[in-house]
Formats: C-alpha cells, sequence, structure tokens
C-alpha cells in the first residue's frame, strides 16, 4: 500500500506567471488623472488653434532669458495698433521668408514696428507692418520646445523599438528592452540636439587686457564657463556673460569649457532622473512569495 505526502507550496513565481494583474487604486486614480490632463490640453489646443494661434520653437538666443533657446512660442493674431515699446512680437519679412522672428519692439512710428532682440546690439534693419506681424505671445513656455523639436527622433525611435522588441515573448524581457531602448532613444536625441549644454559666443575682441569675449547659455542646465586666464563665469539658460581671457595659445586662440553646475538638490534630482529606466526594470521583473494557504 503505498503513501502520499502532501508538501507545502512555499518560495517565489515570477510575477508574470501568477495571473491577470489587479490594478491598484492608485494605478486606477493615476490612469483617470492622465486621461484627465489629456483631454483638457487636447481642449485647449483645439480653442487655440481655432482662434488664429500659432506656435514656434525659439531656436536662437537673442532673446536672452525673456525667451531663451527651446522656449515654446504661443501667439494670437494681433492689431498692430494696440502694440506698445516692450511688446514681444513674432513676425516674418519679405528678406527672410518662411523664417519667423520673435522679438521685442524698440519703437513705433509711423512708418510701424521697429524690433531688436533683448540681447541684440544693433536694431532689425526692417519696418513691421500688420502684414509682417504673425501675433504677440500669449504664453512663452521655457524648455517646452525642445520637446517638439525632438518629437520625430522620439516617435521613430520608439517605433523602432516596440518592432524589434516584439519578437520576445516573454514580457519581463520585451518590457525591460523597451525601457532600455527608450532611455537609449532619449540619449541619442540629447546628443543630436544639445538640449542640456551649450554655450555661444556673440563677440570677441581683442584689447589691451586681453580677448573680451561675451558669451551666452543656451542650454537647460545651468554652466560654468571656464578659460585659461579667465575668471569664470555661472551662467542660466539664457543668460549673458563677459570673461576677459589673458592667456592665448601661441595661434593666438583660445578656447571655452562649459560644465553642468548645479546644486546638491540639483545633482541628487538628475542622479534620480538618470535612475528611473533601471527602477522601472526592478519594477516590472520584481517576484513575489507564494504562501501556503
Amino acid at each position: 500500500m503505498s503513501q502520499t505526502a502532501a508538501i507545502p507550496l512555499s518560495g517565489t513565481l515570477d510575477r508574470p506567471l501568477l495571473g491577470g494583474h489587479t490594478a491598484t487604486r492608485f494605478e486606477t486614480v493615476l490612469a483617470w488623472t492622465v486621461a484627465a490632463v489629456a483631454a483638457v490640453l487636447l481642449t485647449a489646443a483645439v480653442l487655440f488653434l481655432s482662434a488664429g494661434g500659432r506656435w514656434f520653437v525659439v531656436e536662437t538666443p537673442s532673446m536672452g532669458e525673456a525667451a531663451p533657446v527651446g522656449t515654446l512660442v504661443l501667439d494670437l493674431p494681433v492689431d498692430v495698433a494696440t502694440l506698445r515699446v516692450g511688446d514681444v512680437v513674432s513676425f516674418e519679412t519679405a528678406a527672410n521668408p518662411g523664417v519667423v522672428y520673435t522679438h521685442r519692439i524698440i519703437d513705433v512710428d509711423a512708418a510701424g514696428l521697429h524690433t531688436r532682440g533683448d540681447i541684440n546690439g544693433a536694431t532689425d534693419p526692417w519696418t513691421l507692418t500688420q502684414e509682417n506681424v504673425i501675433g504677440s505671445p500669449v504664453l512663452l513656455v521655457p524648455n517646452l520646445g525642445w520637446l517638439f523639436r525632438a518629437a520625430p527622433l522620439l516617435l521613430i525611435g520608439t517605433l523602432v523599438i516596440w518592432t524589434l522588441t516584439s519578437v520576445f515573448t516573454d514580457r519581463v524581457t520585451r518590457t525591460c528592452l523597451r525601457i532600455a531602448g527608450g532611455a537609449l532613444t532619449l540619449s541619442y536625441a540629447a546628443f543630436i540636439l544639445k538640449p542640456f549644454v551649450n554655450v555661444t559666443t556673440i563677440t570677441n575682441s581683442a584689447t589691451h587686457r586681453g580677448v573680451e569675449a561675451t558669451i551666452v547659455s543656451s542650454g537647460m542646465f545651468p554652466v560654468r564657463v571656464e578659460a585659461r586666464g579667465a575668471e569664470s563665469v555661472h551662467l542660466v539658460d539664457g543668460q549673458v556673460g563677459h570673461m576677459v581671457i589673458r592667456e592665448l595659445t601661441r595661434n593666438g586662440h583660445y578656447q571655452l569649457t562649459s560644465n553642468i553646475d548645479l546644486g546638491p538638490v540639483g545633482w541628487a534630482l538628475l542622479v534620480v532622473a538618470c535612475l528611473v529606466p533601471l527602477v522601472l526594470c526592478l519594477a516590472v521583473g520584481r517576484v513575489e512569495a507564494v504562501r501556503p494557504s
């Protein structure tokens, strides 16, 4: 006569083998919140476009801190007669068709509007009329324009990663590869567009003290700019700085170096952001204990 011993079931099983996943209250609230925000943004976009609104992304640092590179500009049509000195306008000119400028009005006369970028040394060489003016900004959103510029790269990269990982049947492997691919795509877009750190030299001139250079930061992160024989300068996005460079190479050249200049909190947040893909992969592949009933 045979006997069978019952052994209690214990140990761990991968999460995908435990059956269907029931959404928690947090996940449900998060999903509804995302859906509500998307609906509000879509409604706002429809109303904005129906009112004749147009949007642009700032690509040059001419407006300084008022509208740094990467700023999303939302314009609505405006009557030129209502504009005053100090207002910001977006416009096109016959000299450069298809190119949109966003500059500040510095003078208004009988001929029209005269404009200049906030950090530009010279007034724009044209007089604007109603025909030239596209609109006046109702909203300037710093840095958001970078996302719009990166959208094609992110979309193509996401489609490629999604297609390549579809051959994996294991959910954990497939999801982790997609998370890693998404991080790689984001890194590639950042490498191409350089949204985080970028410094542009506006002017430089030789004096008896050395080379006087005027520079502007056009990256999202605050930076510290250094050069041999010059005092370093701390700049935030759109800020203009001045350096006197006293040590040049044998060929009479100088080299500027720029590095991220964050405080302790800023560095902590940057490290946390870099760890997000790893944390997501760990969350997807976590295991749950199976207890005996």
